[in-house]
This record gives C-alpha cells, structure tokens and sequence, in this order.
C-alpha cells in the first residue's frame, strides 16, 4: 500500500477508535517473543536521486511477537548477542539496512532479577565497530561499554540491583547513527522474588526509522538530524499489531512492558477504552506507583510497567498520543477473545 494511503487509512483508523472509546542458565533471548538471538546456556546517509522503476531489495520481514518472555530463575544469566548487518523490511515497501543485536529489531527482550548477576557476551559480526550499554548496570562504562573491533567479542557482567524496565542499546559515536539503525532493546529487571503472576503479559518498545530514498541503505543522516521519522513503530515494524490485533481475555489483567528507544522521539502509551489500573516509570518501586493514568508519558530511553483490564468485549486501539507518530505506525489493536476483527485489522 503506499505510504499516502496507509497513513491515511491508519489516521481514519485511529480516529474512529477515539471517538467510539470516548462513547545458571542463559535468558531466553527472543525478541518481545520471537527474535532469534544466541543464548549460550550457562555460558551519513545521502538521497539517491528517485527512480522510476523502484529497485528490488532481498528483505526479511522485521514483525515479531509482543509476549514477553518468562523469566528463568538463574542466578547467572548469561546472554550472547551477535551484533550484526542485514536488510530488513520495517513497514511494507520500506527497506533499511539495520545493525542488530541479534536477528531483529529491536533486539531480544531480556528478563532478569534484582541480584541476578547478567554476563553478556557481545559478537561483532559487522564491519564496524560497536558497543552495548546497559542502563541497568551500576557499572564503570569506560571499561564495560567500550568498542569492540569487527571480528571481535567482549564479555562483561554486572549485578542487576533496580527493578524496572530500562533500554540497552549500542554507546560507540555516533550513538545517534547506531540506536536509528536498530541497536537497541529493552532488559526488565524484576524485584526480588518476582512479580505478581498474571496471565497475559506483553513488552512493546517505540522507536523510529529514518528510510533512505534508496532501499537497503542505513538510516537518512538529513532527516535523522532533522527529527523527521518516516516510519514509528511498536517492536520494529509499523502497525504490524493492527494488521494482527493482539488477542486478550476480557476483564483479566494484562500486563504491558513499555520502552521509549527512540532515539528522538517519545512515547506517550495509551490503550483507547481503558485506564491502567497501576503504573510504574522506570523503576518498579512504591514511591513510583501510579494509580489512573490515562497515558505514559516517556522521553526517549524510559520504561515504564503498565497494568490495566479491558472489561467489555471489543477492539481496543493502543497508540502513541503523539499522533503525528501513530499515523507513521506507532498503532495496534488489542482484541478481546470473543470479539469480531474486520479483515486488515478494522472494527
């Protein structure tokens, strides 16, 4: 569909929406549930001039799952990303070149405990150089965050000690180029013993694509620097939870794990129909407890842990209240089990 008229069919989409709500062992590294990276076990861009044949590029598609992963009880996690290069498509028709950590992007959700110890290994399959930074980690950057050649692999590990949901991503600089070209993700640390257990538990994580004129390239540095997105998305491919609503059980709770990567811009969550019921940003402490919110309001780099109901059967819309941003793709749908989903996604 082109990009016109998908914008404007998400645009319709979500304004009717509004209108009817206002009537040791390795972590599972999966991406928000089916990002393929390794877990070992215990172990500037210019515009090319526009053609008017458009060339073909060999893609693989970047939709993936929103379950969060369970968390694995270990004392150590142990974790092992290859940081590597490919095209990917993030919205139909739109291919970019992407540096991952792992096979997607964002990379793989990972899930771990306050004192867990987490070991990361990171493998630079690429041709430059690249990092990762763990914004969970009390720990020396200079000696933990430093550049790893191509070729070469650096193995660090810090104690998780602050539950809540934080951003790792790639710090070599430009980290502008390298979070826009896909190098970042999302880690939840747990409080001791854990949370409480819910059935339905799903992790989303917003960020922005800046597509080159000509497929299969980085990201555009003149719209990058300019903060003008083409694509915003919720785990790396544009309205992909509207085209496949997200199924829940009416009047259980659900659980949503949010993070805002950007690089630039920010999330402002908010699931039409409904208020969540309790919220924390960033760190899940009493003193960050949040009752009733109707949005979260996250600047890039922030998480936050949402819990609310949906307690009528429907299609409920999830979006960024930025809405300039949810018409570029930051828009799903929730649907309860026994609701009816129109083909594409509509209600």
């Amino acid at each position: 569909m082109p990009a016109r008229r998908r914008n404007r069919t998400l645009s319709l989409l979500v304004a009717s929406a509004l209108a009817a709500g206002l009537g040791s062992a390795a972590i599972a590294v999966t991406g928000c549930g089916s990002s393929q990276a390794t877990a070992e076990g215990h172990d500037a861009t210019t515009h090319a001039a526009t053609s008017t044949v458009p060339e073909v590029v060999s893609a693989e598609s970047n939709r993936q799952d929103a379950v969060a992963p369970a968390y694995r009880p270990a004392k150590v996690q142990r974790v092992v990303l290859d940081m590597l290069e490919k095209n990917m498509e993030i919205a139909p028709g739109r291919v970019v070149k992407v540096w991952t950590f792992g096979d997607r992007v964002p990379g793989p959700v990972l899930r771990v405990r306050v004192g867990d110890t987490v070991e990361v290994t990171i493998r630079n399959k690429g041709t430059i150089q690249h990092s990762i930074d763990f914004h969970a980690a009390r720990i020396a950057p200079d000696k933990a965050f430093r550049n790893v050649d191509p070729g070469e692999s650096l193995t660090y590990s810090f104690e998780a000690t602050t539950p809540g949901v934080f951003m790792y991503h790639c710090g070599t600089a430009p980290v502008v180029h390298h979070i826009a070209n896909g190098m970042y993700g999302m880690i939840i640390v747990e409080p001791e013993g854990g949370l409480p257990p819910v059935k339905q538990e799903f992790a989303f994580v917003q960020s922005e694509f800046y597509v080159s004129d000509t497929p299969g390239q980085p990201a555009d540095n003149t719209k990058l620097m300019a903060n003008e997105p083409d694509v915003v998305a919720f785990n790396g491919y544009a309205a992909q939870y509207k085209d496949h609503p997200i199924r829940v059980r009416r009047g259980e709770p659900v659980r949503a794990f949010v993070l805002a990567a950007g690089p630039n811009t920010w999330s402002a969550f908010h699931v039409v129909g409904t208020i969540f019921d309790r919220a924390w940003i960033d760190g899940i402490h009493p003193e960050n407890l949040s009752i009733g919110n109707q949005t979260l309001n996250l600047s890039a780099s922030q998480g936050a842990v949402a819990e609310f109901r949906l307690d009528q059967e429907g299609v409920y819309p999830f979006v960024t209240h930025d809405f300039t941003n949810a018409t570029k793709g930051a828009v799903g749908l929730f649907a309860t089990t026994h609701a009816k989903v129109a083909a594409g996604g509509g209600h």
